[in-house]
């Protein structure tokens, strides 16, 4: 029975397994209840602008000025001008683990936007590695001149987009992977020069077209001649606000004519959940691509052999019950933003290519330590034993009155963000309310009066009717937006 929701949830023969391989005890959430947690804990794209607790430079940050900890520039946060090994405690034998963590996680630096590989011209992007001249631009690997997009890998001119994969020149499209030039499309792979496509492979120069494998020059599912097809393209005038709303209009009704596929699921076998592309012995997730042997992941690509993942991978595996933690790492259980290498932790935070790690915060390239304090290996391999079995006899209890042993992700409540600033509330939404009564924290977000200066009925119908000056107007209102 699950100790948050009291639901019944069953653990499999081969879940077991997987716990024994990694030396973990078996979980006391729920699936559903699990991802929820992890969910929690992770907070995408919402920015606050404060100062920089080391240099006092004006920056952006996923956390606000009143976080209960320091937060240094992404920079700063790299570099050695401070030593996350000052913070270092003795391990307290007469508290929970999980309290002497928060005790920890309160005083250590905190890195205000999560950034891999090299930046340029990319300042308003998280969660992301290798940008360039990007803005917007969210849980992405690898992306260059472009905006606005949100989960995905190396992708190029591509605008408005939530999960694109391997493409270029795309706009406004959903599940994309390996496409060129399309745009409002969704669950399509391998076309180009397109528009409003929905579960088409391989396809090229089609318009509103569902379900059509390695075709070209459609209309509606209708087949062209090239020359036709050219000149219908232009009499529907999908260069115009209202050849585009037109045809979006046919194209919903047009799409109710057709079977839907029950799985989305591209070159992969055993599967389950949706949205899977080269993936094998994949159960209960989403968003899979190059994935072997795993279970409830969520948006995971190049990884192995994991369980309850959410976010990231690339050349990772064994990893458990974690979220926003890959590039090449291995063997990571109940972390959150670890990286490049990390490996063999337990309970870390921001440790990127560290090893050999329990409850540690921001160490970079650390060995053998106990939160922040450092150990030889003789000494770290003989003291972590107490340290789990002490996490065992002497659980966290939170407010709810679950039990918190060693086993179990941290808990929402001691998450540095808010419920509607994660990605918990894109997922499971609920209200304010039920939120509270449920043990998260709620912040309601301050209000701005901007004054729109112009409305978008009043926008010219193609982008060549568009000067320089739009500039001064636009700018407003995507500040609005923000």
């Amino acid at each position: 029975m699950c100790q948050n929701c009291e639901g019944n949830f069953i653990i499999e023969p081969e879940d077991f397994n997987f716990y024994e391989k990694i030396k973990v005890p078996p979980p006391t959430f729920c699936p559903e209840c699990r991802r929820m947690r992890r969910f929690a804990h992770t907070n995408e794209t919402v920015f606050y602008k404060r100062k920089c607790d080391l240099s006092d430079k004006d920056i952006f940050s996923m956390y606000p000025v009143s976080a209960p900890f320091p937060v240094y520039e992404t920079d700063i946060w790299y570099s050695d001008q401070w030593d996350p090994y000052q913070y270092g405690m003795n391990y307290d034998f007469s508290k929970p683990f999980l309290q002497q963590f928060l005790e920890l996680r309160n005083r250590v630096p905190k890195m205000a936007l999560v950034k891999q590989g090299f930046s340029i011209n990319s300042e308003y992007t998280h969660r992301v590695t290798d940008m360039k001249n990007s803005y917007l631009v969210f849980r992405m690997s690898g992306s260059e001149d472009s905006l606005y997009c949100y989960v995905g890998r190396n992708i190029t001119d591509c605008v408005d987009c939530l999960s694109i994969w391997d493409s270029e020149s795309c706009y406004e499209c959903i599940d994309c992977n390996n496409c060129y030039k399309i745009k409002f499309s969704q669950e399509s792979h391998d076309c180009r020069d397109s528009y409003f496509l929905y579960a088409c492979r391989n396809c090229s120069d089609c318009i509103g077209c569902v379900n059509l494998i390695n075709q070209s020059n459609c209309i509606l599912n209708q087949k062209y001649g090239k020359e036709e097809y050219r000149k219908k393209l232009q009499e529907l005038k999908l260069n115009t606000v209202s050849g585009l709303a037109e045809f979006s209009e046919k194209f919903k009704e047009f799409r109710k004519k057709f079977p839907y596929r029950s799985i989305h699921s591209l070159k992969s076998n055993n599967v389950s959940g949706n949205w899977f592309v080269n993936c094998q012995n994949v159960k209960n997730s989403f968003g899979c691509l190059n994935v072997k042997d795993g279970k409830y992941l969520f948006w995971i690509f190049n990884a192995e052999d994991c369980m309850d993942y959410f976010q990231w991978g690339n050349n990772s595996e064994l990893i458990y019950e974690s979220e926003n933690c890959g590039l090449d790492s291995s063997r990571l259980s109940f972390c959150t933003q670890c990286w490049t290498g990390a490996h063999d932790l337990f309970y870390c935070d921001s440790c990127p290519s560290s090893g050999n790690c329990f409850g540690c915060i921001g160490l970079k390239k650390g060995q053998y330590s106990i939160l922040n304090k450092k150990y030889t290996k003789e000494e770290y391999e003989n003291f972590l034993p107490k340290v789990i079995k002490h996490m065992k006899e002497v659980p966290y209890i939170s407010d709810k009155g679950i039990e918190y042993k060693f086993g179990e992700h941290f808990p929402s409540e001691i998450s540095a963000f808010t419920y509607n600033e994660t990605a918990a509330i894109d997922f499971y939404p609920i209200s304010e309310a039920e939120a509270l009564k449920k043990g998260y924290r709620w912040k309601n977000r301050e209000k701005k009066d901007y004054k729109i200066t112009i409305k978008g009925s009043d926008l010219p119908e193609t982008i060549s009717e568009v000067d320089d000056s739009i500039l001064n107007e636009v700018k407003k209102k995507i500040v609005r937006i923000l």
